[in-house]
């Protein structure tokens, strides 16, 4: 048996644009609980019955408000990283 596993980007043309909680959870790697208090704030909760939705594409577009800048690594750890890639590797090969 094998497994396939996808990128999120890779599935972004066909993702659903309303999902519950739980779906959502999935989707975004949060909890539920957390899922919700952010579709919240955003704007993004739709109550249908007693179901609540979340519209992804209003979720999305919020949470890019907390994107955060790349940033360099600090000297001191760009130089080891520098020497592990330049060590030679010194054990036998058969």
């Amino acid at each position: 048996m094998s497994y396939s596993y996808k990128c999120y980007s890779d599935t972004k043309d066909f993702m659903k644009k309303f999902v519950n909680a739980e779906e959502g959870a999935i989707i975004y790697g949060i909890s539920k609980s957390r899922i919700i208090v952010i579709a919240r704030e955003a704007g993004a909760v739709y109550k249908v019955g007693n179901s609540a939705l979340i519209n992804t594409e209003l979720f999305e577009k919020y949470l890019e408000r907390f994107r955060e800048s790349a940033r360099e690594l600090p000297k001191h750890t760009w130089n080891k990283v520098k020497e592990m890639t330049n060590t030679p590797n010194t054990g036998e090969n058969s």
